[in-house]
C-alpha cells in the first residue's frame, strides 16, 4: 500500500465494483429478461377502445380437432367475427365442413393444402358464407390467422377482455 490518499480512494472504488458484480451475479438470459418486460407493460394502463395480445401469452385453448391449438386474439360479436391464431401440428388434417359464415385464412409460417393448392407463408384464401370446404391438411406444420364468425369455433365463449362492441378506436 502507498501512503498517497488518491490511490485509498482509487483502491475503494476498485472494491466497491468487485463487490457490487459479486452481488448482481451474472445477466439474465434474454427469455427471462422478455418476460419481465411483458409484465411490466401488462401492468400499463389500458387505452380505452384498445386491447392488446403478446406472443408471450401463454393462454392457447385445444381445438376440437386433435393437433390444433388457437389463441382467441379479438372477438367482436356485433360484427359476428373472431380472430383466431392456429398453430397447428404437421401431420394435421382438418375435416370437409360448411361455411355458415364468410372465413378468411392467412398462412403465416408452414403450409396447409386445400381445393388443390398448397398455401405457404403470406398466401390468403377467402371463402363466402355458404360454401363446402374440402378436407385440409399440413405435412409439416402450420401457423395460421382466421377470421370467421364466432360461433364457428367459439359457441360459448364468455365475453373478455379482446371482445369488441363493434365500435371502432
Amino acid at each position: 500500500m502507498t501512503e498517497n490518499a488518491d490511490d485509498v480512494v482509487e483502491f475503494d472504488e476498485v472494491v466497491a465494483l468487485a463487490l457490487a458484480e459479486l452481488v448482481v451475479g451474472p445477466a439474465p438470459r434474454p427469455i427471462v429478461r422478455a418476460r419481465v418486460m411483458a409484465r411490466a407493460f401488462d401492468r400499463a394502463a389500458a387505452v380505452p377502445g384498445f386491447a392488446f395480445r403478446f406472443d408471450l401469452d401463454d393462454d392457447w385453448l385445444p381445438h376440437p380437432v386433435p393437433g390444433i391449438r388457437m389463441k382467441v386474439l379479438s372477438v367482436n360479436r356485433h360484427n359476428r367475427y373472431a380472430t383466431l391464431l392456429l398453430d397447428v401440428k404437421p401431420g394435421t388434417r382438418f375435416p370437409a365442413h360448411h361455411h355458415d359464415g364468410d372465413e378468411e385464412c392467412y398462412v403465416i409460417s408452414g403450409s396447409v393444402f386445400t381445393l388443390g393448392r398448397r398455401l405457404g407463408p403470406g398466401d390468403f384464401v377467402h371463402a363466402d358464407a355458404g360454401t363446402d370446404h374440402g378436407e385440409l391438411w399440413t405435412e409439416e406444420g402450420a401457423r395460421v390467422l382466421l377470421v370467421v364468425p364466432p360461433e364457428d369455433y367459439m359457441p360459448s365463449t364468455p365475453p373478455g377482455p379482446a371482445e369488441s362492441s363493434g365500435s371502432s378506436a
